[in-house]
């Protein structure tokens, strides 16, 4: 399918996507496959995040590349949860994992709600505090690397990072989840 709309962009953005892909394509799957956990799924992160990406290519003309970037795996990230959202909802009984361990089953779907909550609240926030936060939490890069990857200075990266973290706190406990 992705090829068959591939074909139908103009020329300039045909190659524009071509170059995203050969620049972002590795890192965007390795984002998807972070969350996704299973090959599959993160191959169709990746197909739908170039398809969204390919929506949006003039608005990124004139773009630095850290916003390149850090557009590019947001797309890939939000996603990616939403695929992981979609598949939650058609699990069969027996594709529920075992929970059979000294855990309480409360606390487990209380920790699922909670995170579910928290990524909700994560993708309403400013993109100059939800960026920061997925890239250090979700993905995994240090502070420098965040800094690096959003061209960004990293004493601005702490502080919106910082303040990323007060509101998503602030909303899990109005939310009425303990902090």
């Amino acid at each position: 399918m992705f090829l068959l709309f591939l074909e139908e962009l103009p020329k300039n953005d045909r190659q524009k996507l071509e170059d995203l892909y050969v620049k972002y394509g590795k890192k965007i799957y390795s984002a998807s496959f972070s969350v996704l956990k299973n090959q599959s799924d993160a191959e169709d992160a990746v197909q739908n995040s170039f398809l969204k990406i390919s929506k949006k290519l003039r608005e990124l003309d004139g773009r630095d590349e850290p916003a390149i970037r850090g557009y590019c795996l947001t797309v890939a990230a939000n996603e990616s949860y939403d695929i992981l959202r979609r598949k939650k909802e058609y699990l069969s009984e027996e594709e529920i994992p075992d929970m059979s361990d000294k855990t309480d089953l409360t606390v487990k779907v209380a920790q699922g709600a909670e995170y579910e909550f928290a990524v909700a609240a994560m993708r309403r926030m400013d993109g100059r505090y939800r960026a920061p936060l997925y890239l250090r939490y979700v993905m995994g890069f240090s502070l420098k690397e965040v800094a690096l990857q959003l061209g960004r200075n990293e004493a601005t990266v702490r502080s919106q990072i910082s303040r990323g973290l007060a509101l998503l706190k602030k909303e899990l406990t109005e939310a009425g989840y303990e902090s």
